[in-house]
């Protein structure tokens, strides 16, 4: 059974004056410990499919479902990380890390063990008294990983989580990540507007057309899995295809 099942989906906004299409009939599957990320134009809809999965907006038509349920806000299938890391600045980074556990009432010794056992697993361990101000944005995203992670998901949801961070912290942070998501053995979907980034993380790639949103092509990627996201980014074959995806895009925008 897939672990992510999307069928015949499609969303319209209502409003007093008028009515919205921003999802025209989606349908995709991932399955367990993929990782996939979803391009296209920008304002074709990718954000808000990673709402629609975690159940925090409801489809128009079509179904979802994440381990055969449908998606729950209760439930502790999905962790989401955003564009900014979020910490609180008034908490040092072990509070932090704390944060969506005492949200969810699960800060017991188990989860705290647990919690910490992270930290010091991915390097945070000696930065747990620091506030987030004393460390950098690269830092601060992998400590809003290791907080999501806490809360055990088995599906994060990455809503461009690279991209308020310089070009060098992109390119080491993407590394770090995507490590410390297949140690975990996580499913993983990444919305990005970085067709690099996407090739480079990925093993399927959705691309969406402008809006309202189809699917416009699903690319398979078969890169050695042995390969980090950076030595991905100057393979032959990434740049192959990077062209086809940045075609299928420019084509959307031409007709914008």
């Amino acid at each position: 059974m897939e672990f992510v099942s999307i069928k015949n989906l499609t969303l319209i906004y209502q409003s007093l004056k008028d009515e919205t299409k921003a999802l025209d009939d989606i349908s995709f599957e991932i399955q367990k410990h993929d990782f996939v990320s979803i391009v296209g134009p920008s304002g074709c809809g990718k954000t808000t499919i990673l709402s629609l999965i975690s159940g925090l907006i409801k489809p128009t038509t079509g179904s979802i479902s994440v381990e055969g349920k449908q998606p729950n806000t209760k439930d502790d299938v999905c962790g989401y990380m955003f564009q900014r890391d979020n910490l609180l600045p008034w908490r040092n980074i072990e509070k932090n890390i704390y944060f969506g556990l005492e949200i969810k009432r699960q800060k017991d010794k188990e989860r705290k063990a647990y919690a910490l056992a992270l930290a010091k697993k991915y390097g945070i361990a000696d930065f747990l008294k620091k506030y987030p101000n004393e460390l950098s944005g690269g830092m601060r995203q992998r400590v809003a990983l290791i907080r999501t992670l806490a809360l055990k998901p088995e599906l994060l949801l990455l809503d461009e989580p690279f991209s308020a961070l310089d070009y060098q912290t992109r390119l080491s942070l993407c590394d770090d990540i995507y490590s410390i998501i297949k140690k975990e053995q996580k499913t993983a979907i990444l919305v990005t507007h970085d067709i690099q980034e996407a090739i480079s993380m990925s093993n399927k790639i959705i691309v969406l057309s402008a809006r309202p949103a189809k699917i416009k092509a699903i690319h398979t990627l078969d890169f050695d899995e042995s390969l980090t996201p950076f030595e991905r980014r100057n393979s032959s074959k990434a740049k192959k295809l990077f062209s086809i995806i940045w075609q299928e895009i420019q084509d959307e925008n031409k007709e914008i």
